[in-house]
């Protein structure tokens, strides 16, 4: 029983020397490839409904809140910003309204205030993390040069340094709308074109 044992495994190990010897693995350079294809960026305001005043020989100033909302699936990591711009407004008779009435001008409407964005999608915000000022915020947020003013004028709001906001981002905007004293009684509707361009 011995040298039965001895003499298998002799042969086992002759048998495993003469495979290691006659047969070597076949090498391919082989790749797979997936592309990923650029999607774009967008950027627009939700319709906004100012509260109705009721005719005046005074000047009033109604205020508001309206919501932008911006989005990068460029995926070319660019940075962008976003410009808030409005026409005039255009006066329409409205439900026992005057037979004729001044359009309200662009430069009525103004941008009061612009709130820090939140993200709803995507990359976070990075921000100034130390409050001294020493971290670079990258955004998005609120550009440096404040964007509070009438909107007659294409005004930036929202902005991403490159390599950031690659998400989808909402923005809370204040506004107010100057109507002039005696303003015919009607509908005043103005048109916003909302703008989102690469780089910050």
């Amino acid at each position: 029983m011995s040298i039965t044992r001895t003499r298998v495994a002799v042969v086992a190990v002759a048998a495993t020397a003469a495979l290691a010897i006659g047969a070597s693995p076949a090498l391919a350079a082989d790749s797979v490839t997936q592309a990923v294809t650029a999607g774009s960026r967008t950027a627009s305001v939700a319709n906004l409904t100012l509260g109705s005043v009721a005719y005046s020989h005074s000047a009033q100033t109604p205020t508001g809140s309206m919501t932008l909302t911006a989005d990068d699936s460029s995926g070319s990591n660019a940075g962008w910003n976003v410009t808030v711009l409005t026409s005039a407004f255009v006066w329409t008779v409205g439900t026992g309204g005057a037979s004729t009435g001044t359009d309200i001008p662009a430069a009525n409407f103004t941008l009061t205030s612009a709130a820090a964005p939140a993200a709803s999608a995507g990359q976070a915000i990075d921000l100034d993390t130390d409050g001294a000022g020493v971290d670079i915020a990258n955004g998005p947020m609120v550009p440096a040069a404040s964007p509070v003013g009438t909107l007659d004028a294409a005004r930036k709001a929202l902005q991403a340094n490159p390599g950031f906001g690659k998400g989808t981002y909402t923005q809370a905007l204040g506004v107010s709308l100057l109507i002039p004293a005696q303003s015919a009684a009607g509908t005043y509707t103005g048109t916003l074109t909302t703008t989102v361009a690469a780089a910050p």
